[in-house]
Order: structure tokens, then C-alpha cells, then sequence
């Protein structure tokens, strides 16, 4: 996935390409893990200084309705985003914040749902496993 792929998808679906999206684009591009909006916005603002939180959050709702990101919901409401790629899921720290993405999938726990519920078409899924990161276990102590 590039910047191009991106753009041509949007304006495909008839968004206008504003020099605020494309930019919260080449963030989410740039990113080795998922930001908050607040992360988001810092280095949106680094090239773009007056967008402001608000069009952060309105662009993030704009992309997950059309399927190019993923959020992952922190147990205490926080959130953070990321581009979709390739399927992953997630180690997420309750210290710091930090979501490291892990290589496989569930499936097993996906074939027990899809056998207690046969009337449910699972069409999607994410799964996150919440804890503390070494650095932040290590602080604590």
C-alpha cells in the first residue's frame, strides 16, 4: 500500500483530496505502530501547524468508515489507529500506550464463536491483548 494507492481509492469514493488528508495519510503511512489521534495530530502539525484535533478525529472516522483503518479500543476508552495492511492484532500496553503487532490469529477462538453462534456472519475481527510492557513492569516495581 502507497500514498498513490491511497489517494486514487479516495477520490474513487469521492472524497476530496485535501492537503490535511494526505497528510494524515503519509503519517499513518510513516508509523511502525498505531498513534493515538493526539500523536496523530503532533505530526500532522509538524507541516501543517492550524489542523487541528478536531479534523484529525473527523479524517479517522472518514477512513474507518471506509475500511483503511483499523482502531484498537484501550479498556479505559484511549484509542489508537493505524492503516490496514496486512491482518494483525495486537500486544497493548496499559502503561505507555505501545501496540506491538503479533504474527498470527486466533482461529481457534474464531471456529468456537462461529460454532456457539451459527446465525452470526462474522464478517470481521480484531484482537487485542492488554497488559504492561517490560520497561513499564520494571517502573512499577
Amino acid at each position: 500500500m502507497n500514498l498513490s494507492d491511497l489517494l486514487t481509492g479516495l477520490k474513487e469514493k469521492g472524497l476530496k483530496l485535501t492537503p490535511q488528508r494526505q497528510q494524515i495519510l503519509r503519517v499513518l503511512l510513516a508509523a511502525e505502530q498505531p498513534l493515538s489521534a493526539k500523536e496523530l495530530g503532533m505530526l500532522v502539525n509538524r507541516r501543517f501547524p492550524n489542523v487541528g484535533l478536531g479534523t484529525v478525529y473527523r479524517t479517522l472516522d472518514t477512513l474507518k468508515q471506509l475500511g483503511l483503518v483499523n482502531e484498537t479500543v484501550f479498556p479505559g476508552g484511549g484509542r489508537r489507529y493505524e492503516l490496514c495492511r496486512e491482518h494483525r492484532h495486537h500486544l497493548v500496553c496499559l502503561g505507555c500506550g505501545r501496540a506491538v503487532a503479533f504474527p498470527f490469529c486466533p482461529a481457534d477462538c474464531l471456529a468456537k464463536i462461529a460454532a456457539a453462534n451459527p446465525d452470526f456472519d462474522v464478517r470481521g475481527h480484531s484482537f487485542a491483548v492488554f497488559g504492561y510492557c517490560g520497561k513499564c513492569r520494571k517502573a512499577q516495581a
